[in-house]
């Protein structure tokens, strides 16, 4: 790290090194994916849950959905959230807190689905199970033009891929799209892998390697379903990044916004100075967090009928 760096990151408030450590606290990136998946179970639970809101259990085909319901959400308009975790850990549990306020700030009920796991189940089948989910909530009555679908890391992955999928197949898009820090070039080409090595405190080049050897089962990672950055984007519905400057990530969102602009769609970027990989997680003692959480909730208002 440059000694400039080390001045800009030794300079952070209590929130933010609260945040930082909160993975290095509870999580081995590098354990068996059976521990990692228990560990990551206990450090979600530890993150609040307003009390406010409603959420409950539906079955979808084989697989289990939740909704979350905030008092201000819309009836007919669905949020419908993927969460990260590098198509290996994680549930609509573990992200309840910040699906539920990302579903206030846009008026919205949220939906995510409990989708299939590498490596028991690799890619592409959680991508698969993702747009099932998706055709579900057609199925279900609710119009594509007040759905906007929504993810983190790899769930942001999803929701580009969710998207392409329905282009591809002549469903309706979505309304819009929300990435947040997008893991979407698997072959680590980005050149933030080397120059926010040891300053992101989630993403680790050694760990994202072997998660995705994990996920990708030895599929290319350059294979445009696995990376969306390399894929063909036209024609997509309105997409908003959110990203933070010191994750390892924020190169290939900086390229993919570039790709999208080039391809006539309508994208919206932006980087949070200091933020790191995921931050709005942590919107109930983060301001940026926080602030982003507000910045989606306007963007879903924009493009979803009242």
């Amino acid at each position: 790290m440059k000694f400039a760096d080390k001045l800009i990151y030794n300079s952070m408030n209590k929130s933010l090194k609260i945040a930082r450590d909160y993975f290095k606290t509870y999580l081995n990136l590098e354990a068996p994916i059976p521990e990692l998946r228990i560990a990551a179970d206990k450090m979600y639970a530890t993150l609040p849950l307003a009390e406010d809101i409603s959420y409950e259990t539906v079955s979808v085909g084989k697989l289990k959905g939740e909704w979350t319901r905030s008092p201000e959400a819309r009836d007919s308009h669905v949020l419908y959230y993927i969460h990260g975790g590098a198509f290996l850990i994680g549930s609509p549990a573990t992200h309840r807190g910040e699906i539920s306020e990302l579903g206030r700030a846009g008026k919205m009920k949220t939906f995510a689905l409990d989708y299939r796991l590498a490596p028991e189940h690799p890619f592409p089948q959680p991508l698969e199970d993702i747009f099932d989910g998706y055709l579900w909530l057609l199925e279900q009555g609710y119009d594509s033009k007040n759905i906007i679908i929504s993810g983190d890391s790899a769930g942001g992955n999803a929701t580009i891929n969710l998207m392409l999928f329905a282009r591809d197949r002549g469903i309706p898009m979505p309304a819009g799209g929300i990435a947040i820090s997008p893991w979407i070039d698997l072959s680590q080409s980005g050149e933030t892998y080397k120059t926010r090595e040891g300053i992101d405190p989630i993403v680790s080049l050694k760990a994202i390697q072997a998660q995705t050897a994990a996920y990708l089962g030895g599929a290319d990672p350059t294979l445009p379903l696995a990376s969306p950055i390399f894929a063909d984007i036209h024609g997509l519905a309105p997409i908003y990044i959110i990203v933070g400057e010191a994750e390892e990530m924020l190169s290939e969102a900086l390229t993919f916004t570039r790709k999208a602009a080039m391809a006539g769609v309508h994208i919206r970027l932006e980087v949070w100075p200091k933020m790191i990989h995921n931050f709005p997680l942590w919107h109930a003692i983060l301001p940026e967090g926080k602030d982003a959480i507000k910045k989606a909730g306007d963007f879903i208002i924009s493009l979803t009928t009242v």
